[in-house]
């Protein structure tokens, strides 16, 4: 079995990377003969959609699971479309992490753990416990005139400044990407300064810009009936038949070369890793009338 972890280091003795999408290598690796490939992820830099790049390329060689400290939505809903199974909250070295997933340990993630954009502009952390689902608020204590705030916010924040603390619940609904945490003007107010403040507001706002043309790029998408569909390449194709057997749908026959039927197809990839001429795809088409 093909599995991927992702790592702060090229070898096995190296620990668990927490982030997915940034982190600095993955380690493909032969769970029955320990052989393993590093990568170090040409993702970590991007500015947004280092997830979904960085799962893109885990369908692309063809992985079966991945283990990592923490996942996103956008990479969850690339793995689930591809048939990856993801395990989070993975800690300790990469060695230790493989043997535990070939002892049973471990088991498969339901949702993400982490909110989009996690990791961006900051540095490996421990993995994010699973117990808090996404979507329950986190609230931000607002601090006003001198004391400590004291207030408990709906999200289960606790007011931070000084005074008289208002928690706010910053929740998102299920399902929506979220920035992360909001700043805190008021009750921050005697740890940054406006400079500071100002560049974090900032931040928060490019965050926000590109979580609205996700989300329009996402609704244009389902407007238009496009989804993710496999592609057969006619000219690399040579009919040998492996991609109708692996196909969990039914969704493929061979005549002279593969032909999908779109209709059926849903896009989980399973053709694409196991097609020894490398000749289907995965691409969004429009499907159905």
């Amino acid at each position: 079995m093909k599995i991927a972890v992702t790592s702060t280091g090229p070898t096995l003795d190296d620990n668990v990377e927490a982030r997915f999408g940034r982190c600095s290598y993955f380690l493909i690796i032969d769970t029955e003969t320990m052989q393993y490939e590093p990568i170090e992820n040409p993702n970590i830099a991007l500015g947004g959609g280092a997830g979904i790049q960085s799962a893109q390329l885990m369908s692309e060689k063809g992985v079966t699971t991945v283990l990592t400290g923490n996942c996103g939505p956008n990479a969850f809903n690339v793995f689930g479309q591809a048939g990856i199974q993801v395990i989070v909250s993975v800690s300790g070295p990469v060695r230790n992490a493989v043997e535990q997933f070939k002892n049973g340990v471990f088991s498969s993630a339901s949702g993400p753990n982490v909110a989009s954009h996690f990791g961006v502009d900051a540095a490996p952390t421990e993995p994010t416990p699973t117990s808090a689902p996404i979507g329950q608020g986190r609230g931000m204590g607002l601090g006003m005139g001198g004391g400590r705030g004291m207030g408990r916010g709906m999200g289960g924040g606790r007011g931070m400044g000084k005074g008289m603390g208002r928690g706010m619940g910053m929740g998102t609904p299920t399902g929506m990407p979220s920035t992360g945490p909001v700043a805190n003007p008021a009750g921050d107010a005697g740890l940054q300064n406006p400079d500071q403040e100002l560049a974090q507001l900032k931040r928060q706002a490019e965050m926000l810009e590109q979580q609205r043309q996700q989300l329009n790029q996402r609704i244009t998408q389902l407007e238009s009936g496009r989804r993710a569909v496999a592609v057969v390449d006619s000219e690399k194709c040579a009919g040998c038949g492996i991609c109708v057997d692996v196909c969990p749908a039914g969704a493929i026959e061979v005549n002279q070369w593969a032909v999908v039927n779109e209709e059926n197809c849903t896009g989980c990839a399973a053709c694409v890793r196991e097609c020894p001429n490398e000749a289907i795809i995965i691409a969004q088409k429009k499907v159905g009338k």
